[in-house]
């Protein structure tokens, strides 16, 4: 055993809680990564700009009122760990949190104060048997606790599953997404909504989610934010 395994070893004593992307010790109970991970990590600030790459990939096809992502998702990078964690390692507090992170990015975007309220992107029953919660739900709740604006779980649902989105090329994402996501309960009648997703690489999921709440209810505004948005 090396000296910086016993170095890590001893610190864990004191520090249990491990940087996801590296797996150092850190010393806040929650704190994701240590220092050094979280300066590497990818922070966009396009969310400044009134049309921007979130626009770009939903021109022509959902017209929304602001798009606002937090980070650069790439192969291998500190934002990848974070995601994965989240989605595949039993940590929907890393949802949360990072839902917060995302919500104090979005209280500072002119035309978002009068949100109705936050709607996360809804996954299939049975994929949330298999992981035991939906990853864009906890993100929303970070948001919405930041925002201190209502979530709608409800106001979506994805009615069928063809497989996970991951490793599709861009026609393949559309056709595994069309027709799967239809509304659900509530009211929202002239309301400024936000829909929140995990990951945003050609917009098809957020496409058809926003299409089919702008076609159920008269006069809705809509924005979409996404913790990360993948390198093209």
């Amino acid at each position: 055993m090396g000296i910086t395994d016993l170095l890590r070893g001893f610190g864990s004593l004191f520090f249990p809680n491990a940087c996801l992307n590296c797996r150092r010790p850190v010393a806040r109970r929650e704190a994701l990564l240590c220092l050094p991970c979280e300066a590497d990590l990818p922070v966009i600030d396009h969310w400044r700009l009134p049309e921007n790459e979130i626009h770009d990939r939903l021109a022509g096809r959902l017209p929304i009122c602001h798009g606002i992502a937090a980070y650069t998702f790439r192969e291998g990078n500190v934002c990848q760990q974070l995601i994965h964690a989240m989605k595949y390692h039993n940590r929907p507090d890393v949802g949360r949190l990072l839902g917060e992170r995302l919500g104090e990015i979005l209280a500072r975007v002119a035309g978002l104060d009068d949100l109705t309220g936050v709607v996360p992107v809804p996954i299939h029953d049975r994929r949330r048997q298999e992981r035991g919660y939906n990853q864009a739900e906890m993100i929303a709740e970070g948001v919405a606790r930041v925002l201190d604006r209502p979530t709608y779980p409800a106001a979506l649902r994805r009615t069928d599953f063809r497989g996970s989105q991951t490793r599709r090329g861009k026609l393949e994402r559309l056709e595994n997404v069309r027709d799967s996501f239809t509304t659900g309960r509530g009211d929202f009648t002239g309301a400024h909504l936000l829909l929140v997703d995990d990951v945003m690489t050609t917009g098809a999921t957020l496409d058809f989610c926003g299409n089919a709440l702008l076609d159920a209810h008269t006069d809705l505004r809509l924005s979409v934010a996404t913790l990360a948005l993948v390198e093209r």
